[in-house]
């Protein structure tokens, strides 16, 4: 369909955007890869016309995610840009009326921007923005997907390349919006344009 296609094209845009900059840089620059394993709670934010009258909704949830980043260092070394791509679990969510529930699982793909700013010594503030796609299983009704944005901040906190990360992000999907609150672990690794390390 033309919303599949929209979708597809709008991704690939944004992996295309991701991809030009880390290029362009990666002559230039030492680059950090990192990845990071996160997990954390999760809130469901919808208006009061999304459901019925009297429908008892549990919105809240837990949350997990695999994450993949490569960053390049600007502004003396105290600045680093570059991309992020995770799998995204963002949780099941029950509704109850009149004596029936309706379960729905939230998760995806997402690709985002991202830039880090040293603060003090071993702590880091990001922001990141990006879009993701996300699907929805409902139990008995028709499932969804789509491609909507997704922006959240956050910090890291270490010494040496284990840092610990912290964030909060939002996201959107359709007409709902998810509020994802996490903590997980970071592991980085410094690639030397000149001395580059086999992986």
């Amino acid at each position: 369909s033309s919303d599949l296609r929209l979708m597809a094209l709008l991704r690939n845009l944004l992996v295309l955007s991701c991809s030009m900059v880390l290029a362009t840089t990666a002559a230039a620059a030492d680059l950090n890869v990192h990845g990071a394993l996160k997990g954390g709670w999760t809130d469901l934010d919808y208006g009061d016309g999304d459901f019925p009258a009297g429908t008892d909704v549990d919105s809240t949830d837990h949350t997990f995610s695999l994450l993949a980043g490569l960053t390049f260092p600007v502004a003396r070394d105290r600045i680093h840009l570059g991309g992020e791509i995770a799998q995204t679990y963002l949780g099941e969510y029950t509704a109850e009326f009149g004596g029936a529930d309706e379960d729905v699982k939230l998760y995806g793909s997402e690709v985002v921007f991202a830039g880090f700013f040293d603060v003090a010594t071993g702590t880091r503030l990001f922001v990141r923005a990006g879009g993701w796609a996300w699907e929805s299983d409902v139990d008995h009704g028709d499932d969804d997907s789509g491609f909507d944005p997704v922006w959240g901040a956050g910090f890291t906190y270490g010494l040496d390349n284990l840092l610990l990360r912290g964030e909060a992000n939002r996201y959107d999907a359709d007409d709902v919006k998810v509020d994802a609150y996490t903590i997980g672990d970071r592991k980085s690794t410094r690639l030397n344009s000149s001395h580059p390390i086999d992986l």
